[in-house]
């Protein structure tokens, strides 16, 4: 037999012969009205303002209302028109899942149809493979002399911004579920996912700064060639650092580690020697920088896990 508080039971407007859910956590236990639970399996929002309509801000509000991981989104504003509805819309297209499923002439709705199918794991997954696409398509630009196919990078760029903001959604609908004390592990791993997006998304920023610096760049045809082994260089290093993060490898992590900041000391010396364009080099050293962040969290959770064993 249980008891239950009175203003509790008030509250949730329960009445006798009513289902609870009953989740057992360990050495916790949580109750909820059935009810309740099925309610909050789809999150809604209701925004009855929009306090300005450039699409400057509309982008800032709708990225922000997504990452919270809501499924539907209704805007109430007695000021949409066709051309808020028309940016919102190209707005909504940025975002994985979401789409505006109804719109007249004060109310906009969107809903995500996809996202609940991801897992954080899969996103980081694809978004470390589009970096590595990213490096593979500049020095096949550069090996074959496609000085236009440097552009293409601009487009896995903006998936790579996409997938991190899926990333992030996700990150916070889980955390939401995460609140147990014995659960605190597993958030923790969470969190680290979340570094790991928000890593991967700047190395795909740094990747593309460097190819357009290099298209940019007046004496193209002479120095092009000349960064296809540094190239292959970093590529190598990202795909062992991941290899590493995904396998949990303490080991791998921890030589990827002194190998990147070998690389990384290299780059500064041809910087500081004058021998190189910095505005190609600096992007370079940030991304060694941030493989060996991504080797750090490697080992944090390789630890994790001995732990937990």
């Amino acid at each position: 037999m249980v008891s239950l508080p009175k203003n509790w039971i008030k509250e949730n407007d329960l009445d006798q012969g009513d289902e609870l859910i009953l989740d057992i956590d360990r050495d916790i236990i949580k109750l909820m009205p059935k009810k309740y639970s099925e309610l909050h399996k789809v999150v809604k929002a209701e925004i009855s303002k929009i306090p300005k309509y450039d699409e400057n801000f509309l982008r800032r509000l709708i990225i922000a209302l997504y990452i919270q991981g809501l499924d539907e989104i209704e805007i109430k504003d007695a000021m949409i028109s066709p051309k808020v509805v028309g940016r919102i819309s190209r707005i909504a297209h940025d975002m994985i899942g979401m789409e505006i499923i109804d719109a007249d002439e004060d109310r906009i709705v969107l809903r995500s149809l996809t996202t609940t199918e991801f897992n954080i794991e899969d996103v980081l997954k694809r978004m470390s493979q589009i970096v590595s696409g990213i490096i593979e398509s500049i020095i096949d630009s550069i090996r074959i002399d496609d000085k236009e196919g440097l552009k293409e990078i601009a487009k896995l760029e903006e998936d790579t911004d996409r997938l991190y903001l899926l990333a992030v959604r996700l990150e916070n609908r889980i955390l939401k579920e995460l609140m147990a004390p014995s659960k605190w592990s597993e958030m923790r791993n969470i969190l680290g996912m979340r570094i790991m997006a928000k890593i991967l998304e700047e190395i795909s920023d740094s990747l593309y700064d460097f190819s357009e610096n290099l298209y940019s760049a007046e004496d193209y045809d002479k120095i092009a060639v000349s960064y296809l082994e540094m190239l292959s260089t970093v590529e190598d290093l990202f795909v062992k650092v991941m290899e590493s993060y995904m396998n949990s490898d303490i080991e791998k992590a921890n030589d990827i580690l002194a190998f990147s900041n070998d690389i990384e000391e290299e780059l500064l010396a041809k910087i500081r020697e004058g021998k190189e364009n910095p505005l190609l080099i600096y992007p370079l050293i940030d991304i060694c920088r941030k493989i060996k962040s991504i080797g750090e969290i490697s080992i944090n959770r390789g630890v994790r896990e001995m732990i937990s064993c």
